[in-house]
C-alpha cells in the first residue's frame, strides 16, 4: 500500500468523531474505580472450575459462531426469568462482550432500515459503534428529569420522522432510569404501529429491585425486538467479555456471519465459565441486590445532606449526580475516577458505580 494511501486512511480516522469516541473500561481496577461499567466482583471458585474442566476436556477450539447450544438456551432461559421474553435457543448469540453485542445488532439490523433513532443521551459505545459506518443516526431528545430517557412523545416524533428503528437503553446506562411497564407498552405499540424495530439494551436490568418492563416481553413473535447486554452481571465475567444479542432469528444468520469475519467464535473457555455462572446466578443476584441496594439507599441520603442533585433511576448499582465542574476536578484528585456524563452526552453529569468506597467520591466534595 503506497505511504500517500496510508496517510489518506489514517487522516479519515482521526476525523471520524464517532469511531474515536473512547469507552469507558469494562471492569474496575480497584474500589476507587467507579467508572467501569462491570461492577468489581470475585469469581466463584466452581466457575474457575467449570472453565478450568472446559480446557482439560480439549475445549480450546473454535465453536459454534453464535455460542455453544447449552449457553444459548441458557440466556434465552435467564431472560425469559429476568424479562418474559420469548426467545428460544436459536434466537441467541454469545459475544465477545457488550460492546460487540452493540456493533453486531446496530450495523447488520441497521443495514435493513434507511436510519436509527437514538437517545442524545446514550452509552459511547453506542457512537463508537456508529463510527464504521453511519447508518443515518437520528437524535431523540431526552429527558433530565426522567433520568435522560427519550419521552414517548419523543419517540412517536422519530416514527412520524420515518425512522424504523430505535436503539433505547432501559435502564440507561447512565443514570440507571427504567421505563415503566406501562411505557413499555407504548413504545412496543409504537414499533408495531409503524412496522418498526428496536434494538433494547436491557444489560442493567439485573439491578432493578421489582419488576423489570422489557420490550421483549410484548414481542411474543420475536419478529420486532432484539435485546444485548452483559451474560450474568455481578459474577465476575466482566473482564471475560461475555455478552448475549437475542434477536429474531431471521436477523440472526447476517449477525453471525459478521461475527465469524470479526472474531470467529466467544472464547470456548469463557462461555462453559458463564454457563456455570448462570447456574449459580439466582442466589448470588439476590445477595449482591439487597447489599447493593442498601449502599445506595446510605449514598442517596449522604448526597442529600450535601445538596447534591441526584439523578433518578432504578438500577441500584450505579448512581449519577449533577455537578459542576470545579466538583468533579475536587472527585479527580481524591484519587476517585468516574464515568464523565460528557462521553454520553450530558456533561455536567458523573456516574458513580455504587460499592463501599463510593461514599468517598461525596465526602470528597465537602
Amino acid at each position: 500500500m503506497a505511504s500517500n494511501t496510508k496517510s489518506a486512511i489514517l487522516a479519515q480516522h482521526r476525523a471520524n468523531a464517532d469511531l474515536n469516541t473512547p469507552l469507558l473500561p469494562q471492569v474496575a481496577r480497584d474500589d476507587s474505580d467507579l467508572a467501569a461499567d462491570g461492577m468489581c466482583a470475585p469469581l466463584d471458585e466452581r466457575i474457575i472450575a467449570a472453565a478450568s474442566a472446559a480446557l482439560e476436556n480439549g475445549q480450546t477450539h473454535y465453536v459454534d459462531v453464535p455460542g455453544i447450544g447449552p449457553l444459548r438456551a441458557a440466556v434465552a432461559d435467564y431472560l425469559k426469568s429476568v424479562a418474559g421474553a420469548h426467545y428460544r435457543a436459536g434466537n441467541v448469540v454469545i459475544t465477545a462482550g457488550v460492546q460487540e453485542s452493540r456493533f453486531l445488532s446496530i450495523q447488520m439490523i441497521g443495514v435493513q432500515y434507511d436510519s436509527i433513532a437514538l437517545p442524545a443521551v446514550v452509552h459511547p459505545g453506542v457512537r463508537k459503534a456508529l463510527g464504521v459506518r453511519g447508518r443515518n443516526p437520528r437524535t431523540m431528545p431526552v429527558d433530565p428529569a426522567q433520568g435522560y430517557l427519550p419521552s414517548i412523545d419523543a419517540i412517536v416524533q422519530a416514527a412520524a420522522d420515518g425512522c424504523r428503528l430505535f436503539y433505547l437503553e432501559s435502564p440507561s446506562r447512565l443514570s440507571g432510569a427504567a421505563y415503566a411497564a406501562d411505557e413499555v407498552a407504548a413504545i412496543s405499540q409504537i414499533i408495531a404501529d409503524n412496522d418498526a424495530a428496536v434494538i433494547w439494551d436491557q444489560g442493567l436490568a439485573s439491578w432493578v429491585e421489582g419488576a423489570y418492563a422489557s420490550a421483549a416481553a410484548l414481542d411474543s413473535d420475536c419478529a420486532r425486538a432484539a435485546v444485548i447486554g452483559e451474560a450474568y452481571s455481578g459474577m465476575g465475567l466482566a473482564s471475560w467479555f461475555v455478552g448475549y444479542i437475542a434477536a429474531p432469528e431471521a436477523w440472526v444468520s447476517s449477525m453471525q456471519s459478521q461475527k465469524q469475519i470479526m472474531a470467529i467464535c466467544t472464547s470456548t473457555a469463557s462461555q462453559y465459565a458463564a454457563l456455570e455462572a448462570g447456574q449459580l446466578y439466582t442466589e448470588a443476584r439476590g445477595r449482591q441486590l439487597s447489599r447493593l441496594a442498601r449502599l445506595r439507599t446510605d449514598l442517596l441520603g449522604a448526597a442529600g445532606e450535601a445538596g447534591l442533585t441526584v439523578v433518578g433511576g432504578e438500577a441500584v448499582n450505579i448512581i449519577a449526580l449533577k455537578l459542576s465542574e470545579d466538583n468533579m476536578k475536587k472527585i479527580s484528585r481524591a484519587g476517585i475516577d468516574f464515568a464523565a456524563g460528557s462521553l454520553f452526552g450530558a456533561p455536567d453529569v458523573i456516574r458513580l458505580n455504587v460499592n463501599h468506597s463510593t461514599a468517598a467520591a461525596l465526602t470528597a466534595l465537602n
